[in-house]
């Protein structure tokens, strides 16, 4: 019994030290990235490439993913509020729901699936047949060169990426209710904009 307890508290503490240590690693990496990816800004054009590989080629995934979540969104609010008779306050359900929570998270998601993914693929690929060697003998820094670009890009469009989702996901919203169902359209503006904050909801959601 003992040494069945020890063995376990062994292993815990083994599972700690590696969680701990992998964390560390991580920070240092983070950190080292943001200090010497500030030679990306003057290669500028890699950053817009790379704003356009995570960004742009994320839209159509966004665009739709938004547009469908919605109107799934829009459709379970209005039946809910119907019971209630608050029907006229979808929108606010709709905008709030998107705009604080589930727009960020869902676009956050996406992006990491789809650009995430292919960056790590690709990065793999550059270290498997030795680019990354080769920039180093070459004394050119990889961190600045391969992941300071990408780390920029992904920053910069992951916003508007999820103020994108937000925005279309108020659109599928307003189709399945509005046009749709026959909610008036008077009131589903009206009651999302007297709700909705600009920087409380909107500026707050775009940061997450």
């Amino acid at each position: 019994m003992p040494e069945r307890l020890a063995s376990s508290l062994r292993g815990i503490g083994h599972q700690v030290v590696n969680g701990v240590w992998r964390l560390g690693y991580a920070s240092r990496f983070f950190l080292l990235t943001l200090l010497r990816s500030a030679t990306s800004f003057r290669r500028f054009g890699l950053t817009v490439r790379e704003i356009y590989f995570t960004g742009v080629l994320s839209l159509i995934i966004i665009i739709v993913s938004g547009l469908f979540v919605g109107m799934v969104l829009g459709l379970q609010g209005y039946e809910t509020l119907q019971k209630y008779g608050s029907s006229e306050a979808v929108g606010t359900l709709v905008a709030l729901s998107l705009t604080r929570e589930l727009g960020p998270v869902v676009a956050a998601l996406l992006f990491a699936s789809r650009a995430g993914s292919a960056m790590t693929a690709e990065i793999g690929l550059m270290k498997a047949t030795e680019q990354i060697s080769a920039m180093e003998m070459m004394a050119v820094d990889p961190i600045a060169r391969v992941i300071g670009p990408r780390f920029w890009g992904g920053v910069i469009s992951m916003p508007l990426l999820a103020a994108m989702f937000s925005a279309v996901g108020v659109f599928g919203g307003y189709l399945i209710t509005v046009v749709v169902i026959g909610v008036d359209a008077g009131a589903f503006w009206s009651q999302m904009q007297s709700t909705v904050d600009f920087r409380q909801d909107i500026v707050n959601g775009v940061i997450k």
